[in-house]
C-alpha cells in the first residue's frame, strides 16, 4: 500500500513537472501609453514569464527614470497547469518633446539569451510654462546631476551690469563635491555678491518633471568691457555620490554650458562730458560754505546717486575761475552690491582756495551717462554757486624799525689791555685751506648730494615697479591673512577661515607672479611653478588646496579637516619663498 501511495505522488510531481516545461517561455516589454507630454510620466514594464534569468535594463533613448526599478513575481497553477511571471517596472519622464527609442531588454535564461523588441513613444509639449532652454540643454547632458549659469539679460550695452548665478541640481540623497573649477571671464569686470553659507534650498525644484534639490553656489556681478559676443565658459564639478560607512561611493562630474552674452557697443555721439555710467543716476552738488576769506579752503562735493556700474565712474573734469587754486579729487564711495545688482553714491570732493577777496561762481557743471532705460545719452547739469570771498586775515602794511645811530666816543689811546688765556697761535705757514680738514668738508656736501639724488631715484624706481612691490610683501601679507585665518579656526569660525585661507593663497600667487587674482588657474600655477624639480607636486597641492577652500566656501561640504588645510597652506607659502 506504501509503495502505490509513493508511486502516485511521483507520477503526480512527473506530470505537474512536465506541465511546467511545456508552457513556452517569454520575455516581452510594453508602456501604458506610446503618447504622452513633457513632463507626464509613463510606465514601462519588462516580464519575463516561465522562466528564471538575469534581466537587463534597455537603453532608455533619452527618456529619464523617475522611480524604479520595481520587482515583482508570481505563481500560478490551473487545471493543471503551472506558470510563473517575473517583472520589473520603471516610472519615465520626458524633458523634451520628440520621438524616443527604448532599446531591446535582454534576459539570460538557461544558456541562451532572448530580447525584447524596441519600442518607440511620441513625446508632445506640455502645456505648463516651459523651463529655461539652457536647463534643457545642460539636463539633457546628465539628468541627476547638473550645474547652471543663468544670467539676468543676455543682450547689454557695454557697462551694464549682468547678475550671473552659479546653481547645482541634483537628485541625489547624499552628495559630496571634491572639485570645483568656476568659468574664466575673458571680457567681463567682475564683483562678487555676497550670498552667506551655501545650503539646499527648503523646497524641491521641479525641472521638465523631475524634483532636484538646489544650491545657489555663486552669484557674481559682472560688467563687460568691450562689444562683440562674449562667452562664460563652462562651470566644471566633480563630486562623490551614495558615499556610506559600507559604500565608498561613486564619482561624478558635471558640467554647465557655456554661455554668450551679445553687448552693444555705446552710441558714438558720446558727450565730452561722459563720465563712463551706464543706468540710471542723478546729481547733487554742494559747498561746504558760501562766504570765506582770502586763502581759506572750500569743499566742493559732487555726488552720483542711482544703479550704475559706480566703481568705474570717473571723476568729472571742472574748471574753475583763475584766481581760485584747485585740487585733485578724493573719493568717497557708498556703494552697495546685492542680487539686485550695484546701487548707492560715489562722491567726487574737490578741495578749492580763492586767493582774493570779490564774488566768484562755480558752475555750472554738468555730467553725462548712458540711460539704459531710455536707450540714450543723459545729461545731468547743476545751478551755480556763487561764492563771497572776504579779505583775507593778514595786515594790508608792516612797518619796519631800526636802531638810531650814535656817534662812537673813544674815551683812552695810551693804555691797551693785557690778552688772558690760550692765544691760539699756529705753526707758520700751516693754513686750513688746502688741507685735508678742508678738503673733506668741501668734498663732504657734494658727495651727500650725489648719494640723496642716488637714494631718491632708487625709491622712485621702486614706486614704479608695481610689480616689484607686490612681489616683496606677497609674503608680508600671505602671512597677516594666515594669521585671520588661524584666528578663524581658533573661534571654529568656518565661513571667516575659508574665506581668509582663499585670500591668502590667492593673494600671495597674484601678488608673487604679478597677476590678477581672476587669472590664478591651475594652468597659470603649473606654468610659473614648472622650474621646481618635483614635477609638479607643489603645484597641484597649490591649486587642489584653493579649489578645496573655494568648494568649502559655496557648498555645504568639507573634503578635509581645517587644520591640515592650514597647515599644508603655510607649508606650500614657506617652500615657494624658500626657493
Amino acid at each position: 500500500m506504501r509503495h502505490g501511495i509513493h508511486t502516485l505522488l511521483t507520477a503526480c510531481v512527473l506530470f505537474i513537472s512536465t506541465g511546467a516545461l511545456a508552457q513556452e517561455i517569454t520575455f516581452d516589454a510594453k508602456v501604458d501609453r506610446n503618447d504622452f507630454a513633457v513632463g507626464e510620466n509613463i510606465r514601462l514594464t519588462l516580464s519575463l514569464t516561465n522562466g528564471q534569468g538575469d534581466i537587463t535594463t534597455p537603453d532608455l533613448g533619452g527618456l529619464v527614470v523617475v522611480q524604479g526599478p520595481f520587482e515583482s513575481s508570481s505563481f500560478n497553477y490551473i487545471n493543471g497547469r503551472m506558470s510563473s511571471s517575473v517583472s520589473r517596472s520603471f516610472t519615465l519622464t520626458a524633458t523634451r518633446p520628440g520621438d524616443f527609442t527604448i532599446g531591446p531588454a535582454k534576459a539570460r535564461v538557461g544558456g541562451g539569451t532572448i530580447s525584447t523588441d524596441p519600442i518607440t513613444v511620441h513625446v508632445e509639449k506640455g502645456s505648463a510654462a516651459p523651463s529655461d532652454r539652457s536647463l534643457q540643454n545642460v539636463q539633457s547632458s546628465n539628468p541627476d546631476l547638473f550645474v547652471s549659469v543663468t544670467l539676468s539679460r543676455q543682450h547689454v550695452h557695454v557697462g551694464e551690469q549682468i547678475i550671473a548665478t552659479y546653481t547645482l541640481y541634483s537628485r541625489y540623497p547624499n552628495l559630496e563635491v571634491s572639485n570645483y573649477d568656476l568659468p574664466e571671464l575673458n571680457g567681463f569686470w567682475a564683483e562678487e555678491i555676497d550670498i552667506g553659507q551655501t545650503s539646499w534650498e527648503d523646497q524641491l525644484r521641479a525641472v521638465n518633471g523631475l524634483n532636484y534639490r538646489v544650491a545657489v553656489l555663486k552669484k557674481q556681478l559682472l560688467f563687460p568691457q568691450h562689444p562683440g559676443e562674449l562667452t562664460i565658459g563652462a562651470v566644471k564639478l566633480t563630486c562623490t555620490v551614495n558615499r556610506s560607512f559600507f559604500n565608498r561611493g561613486s564619482r561624478v562630474e558635471a558640467r554647465s554650458q557655456p554661455v554668450t552674452v551679445d553687448v552693444t557697443a555705446l552710441p558714438s555721439d558720446k558727450p565730452a562730458d561722459f563720465c563712463g555710467a551706464v543706468g540710471q543716476l542723478v546729481m547733487d552738488i554742494s559747498v561746504d560754505r558760501k562766504e570765506v576769506k582770502a586763502n581759506e579752503a572750500i569743499e566742493l562735493t559732487i555726488r552720483v546717486n542711482g544703479r550704475s556700474n559706480l566703481k568705474l565712474i570717473d571723476a568729472p573734469k571742472l574748471t574753475f575761475p583763475p584766481d581760485v587754486e584747485s585740487y585733485d579729487p578724493k573719493v568717497e564711495d557708498h556703494i552697495n552690491v546685492t542680487g539686485g545688482g550695484m546701487s548707492g553714491s560715489r562722491a567726487f570732493k574737490y578741495l578749492i582756495i580763492p586767493r582774493h577777496e570779490g564774488d566768484i561762481t562755480l558752475g555750472p557743471y554738468s555730467i553725462s551717462y548712458y540711460d539704459t532705460e531710455k536707450d540714450r545719452y543723459q545729461v545731468l547739469n547743476s545751478e551755480p554757486i556763487a561764492i563771497h570771498v572776504g579779505p583775507g586775515s593778514g595786515n594790508a602794511s608792516a612797518r619796519s624799525s631800526r636802531p638810531s645811530k650814535e656817534t662812537v666816543e673813544m674815551l683812552d689811546h695810551d693804555i691797551r689791555y693785557l690778552r688772558t688765556g690760550d692765544p691760539g697761535l699756529r705753526e707758520k705757514d700751516r693754513f686750513l685751506y688746502g688741507s685735508w680738514a678742508y678738503i673733506s668738508g668741501m668734498a663732504a656736501p657734494v658727495v651727500a648730494l650725489l648719494l640723496f639724488m642716488g637714494w631718491r631715484r632708487q625709491r622712485e624706481a621702486r614706486a614704479q615697479d608695481v610689480t616689484g612691490q607686490r612681489r616683496r610683501r606677497a609674503d608680508r601679507v600671505a602671512r597677516k591673512r594666515l594669521k585671520e585665518a588661524e584666528q578663524a579656526l581658533t573661534s571654529n569660525d568656518r565661513e571667516q577661515f575659508y574665506a581668509a585661507m582663499t585670500k591668502a593663497l590667492q593673494g600671495y600667487l597674484a601678488d608673487r607672479f604679478g597677476l590678477g587674482v581672476a587669472e590664478i588657474t591651475p594652468e597659470v600655477i603649473a606654468t610659473r611653478l614648472a622650474d621646481r624639480a618635483d614635477d609638479g607636486e607643489l603645484a597641484r597641492s597649490i591649486s587642489d588646496l584653493i579649489a578645496t577652500c573655494e568648494m568649502a566656501r559655496y557648498a555645504p561640504i568639507e573634503g578635509r579637516p581645517r587644520k591640515e588645510l592650514y597647515a599644508e597652506a603655510v607649508r606650500s607659502i614657506r617652500q615657494i619663498e624658500n626657493a
